[in-house]
C-alpha cells in the first residue's frame, strides 16, 4: 500500500529539493550537492581541509551516493523530485545518511565547541542559509524540547526525524 503524502509533507520536500537544486533545473546531480555542502563550509568558516571541513564533504558525498545508488531509478545521473521524495521516506535512508549530514552541517554552528547550540549560535547559522529569523526562533523553540536554552545533539536528532517523518 503506498503511504498518501500530506500537504506539509509535500511543502518541506519541495522546499529542501529547491535548496539542493542550487542550479534550478529541476534535478539534483552531485555538482548540485557539492555546491550546497562547500556553500555552507565555507558560510561556517571551515577551512578547506579541517576536520569539520572533511566530515561535512564525505557526509555529502554519501548522501550523494545513496541518492544515485538507491533512487536514481532511471539511471540518467540525476535525481528528480518523485526519486528524491522517495529516497526520502526509506527510514534507513534518514537514519544512516540524512541524519548523520544534517548534523555535521549544525555542528558547524557550534563556534564555542560545547558540543550544543546556543540560540545565538543557531540564529547566525539560520541567517547565514537565509531562514527568516522568526522561522529560525521558532524552529529552535520547537527543538528544545527540555527548554535549557540549548540544542543538545539527540534534540537536532529527533527535530531532524520529525521534519522528514511528520
Amino acid at each position: 500500500m503506498k503511504a498518501v503524502v500530506t500537504q506539509a509533507e509535500r511543502d518541506h520536500f519541495q522546499r529542501l529539493f529547491r535548496q539542493l537544486d542550487t542550479d534550478g533545473d529541476g534535478t539534483i546531480a552531485q555538482v548540485d550537492l557539492d555546491q550546497l555542502v562547500q556553500g555552507m563550509v565555507m558560510r561556517a568558516g571551515a577551512a578547506p581541509g579541517s576536520q569539520h571541513w572533511r566530515r561535512v564533504t564525505d557526509l555529502g558525498n554519501r548522501l550523494w551516493d545513496e541518492l544515485r545508488d538507491h533512487t536514481d531509478a532511471d539511471k540518467d545521473g540525476t535525481i528528480s523530485a518523485r526519486e528524491f521524495v522517495t529516497a526520502y521516506r526509506r527510514p534507513e535512508f534518514l537514519e544512516r545518511t540524512v541524519i548523520p549530514f544534517e548534523l555535521a552541517v549544525l555542528e558547524l554552528a557550534d563556534t564555542d565547541g560545547d558540543g550544543r547550540l546556543s540560540v545565538g549560535e543557531w540564529m547566525r547559522w539560520q541567517e547565514a542559509k537565509g531562514t527568516p529569523a522568526a522561522e529560525a526562533l521558532s524552529e529552535f523553540g520547537e527543538t528544545d524540547t527540555d527548554g535549557d536554552g540549548y540544542l543538545s545533539r539527540d534534540e537536532c536528532a529527533q527535530h531532524i526525524r520529525t521534519q522528514y517523518t511528520s
